[in-house]
């Protein structure tokens, strides 16, 4: 049996242990469906929050008739297992970066190329009108339901021997990223090796020097204590890859249409109450890794990263659509 049949065998029953075991998910006996929302987030984590205030907005407009129970912190598995879970209809919702879910769904790839975004400003009106509006008209003809882009921050440079400073600083170091081709290029761009790597195995991999750094923002970083292991965080902000929270498209397209109109206007009432909890607790994050020990520092001049990642663009216009990487571009100038 090869081994991805194999993994996805234990993850269906450990979803379903997790289901119908006494100490698992069986909701309120009332409700006529009992949903499983996945992530990889621990519940100190700001996204989290916002994970249960969305539960709780589908509980409350449905009457009661849909309940949704999060699991946090990888309880079922990592963001690969979610996105094969929602397609095989074994979890009804995932909250996973949008950066994995563009190789299902290439025009998605967009919001993962590095500098696309010149702030949290220009990323809200390109993701909450026109642009967005396609990018989850996109991912539904691949088969999921789109439901919310969700602010996650822009992603910096964390080593575990010293500060980036310059494009040069990155020769020769591993640099763990995630499942995204985009991603992986722009790191490349910079002159390092970019590393896909699940979050689960990070720690440990710097721990033991397999990498030697990674890249996130301030609330994930503290939220897996990576400061212990990957003191140095320098702010090359090459990226900022919402997440996105995602339903499995069949088990949306099988509810009654009032249960379907409640999921949608939850997630757009999730949306501005996500960002405001995210933007409160960026700087918090911050007081907190600079009291435990974490070393920030700007880069040199950002603009020779960004000079160093333009060659990642005509890669993806194929793909992704240069007019599309235009338009996003132009969003909100």
């Amino acid at each position: 049996m090869k081994r991805t049949t194999v993994a996805a065998a234990i993850f269906v029953c450990a979803v379903l242990f997790l289901t119908f075991s006494p100490g698992g998910v069986a909701s309120s006996e009332a409700a006529k469906y009992n949903w499983k929302l996945a992530s990889v987030l621990p519940e100190s984590h700001p996204v989290h929050k916002s994970l249960i205030v969305f539960a709780d907005k589908v509980k409350e407009k449905t009457k009661g008739e849909a309940e949704i129970k999060v699991f946090p912190a990888g309880q079922l598995g990592q963001e690969k297992d979610y996105i094969e879970g929602l397609k095989i209809g074994s979890i009804e919702f995932t909250k996973v970066s949008s950066a994995p879910m563009g190789q299902f769904s290439k025009s998605l790839q967009v919001v993962s190329l590095p500098f696309i975004w010149r702030n949290s400003a220009h990323q809200h009106k390109a993701l909450g009108g026109e642009i967005g509006r396609k990018l989850m008209a996109d991912l539904d003809k691949n088969g999921f339901k789109g439901l919310a882009f969700l602010d996650a921050g822009f992603r910096n440079v964390t080593t575990r021997d010293k500060a980036i400073k310059v494009p040069d600083d990155l020769k020769g170091q591993k640099i763990r990223v995630m499942q995204s081709e985009p991603l992986i290029d722009a790191i490349n761009a910079f002159g390092a090796t970019a590393v896909p790597m699940g979050q689960s195995e990070v720690y440990v991999a710097l721990q033991q020097k397999v990498i030697d750094g990674w890249e996130n923002n301030e609330p994930t970083v503290i939220a897996f204590n990576m400061q212990e292991v990957a003191p140095y965080f320098s702010y090359t902000r090459h990226v900022s890859i919402p997440d996105i929270l995602v339903m499995s498209k069949q088990v949306f397209d099988s509810a009654p249409p009032a249960i379907q109109k409640a999921v949608m206007e939850a997630a757009l009432e999730t949306i501005p109450v996500q960002q405001k909890i995210w933007a409160d607790y960026e700087g918090e994050a911050v007081k907190q890794l600079t009291a435990k020990g974490m070393k920030f520092n700007e880069v040199s001049n950002l603009a020779d990263f960004q000079n160093k990642a333009k060659p990642v663009y005509k890669k993806y216009e194929a793909a992704v659509g240069a007019d599309l990487i235009q338009a996003v571009i132009d969003a909100g100038k």
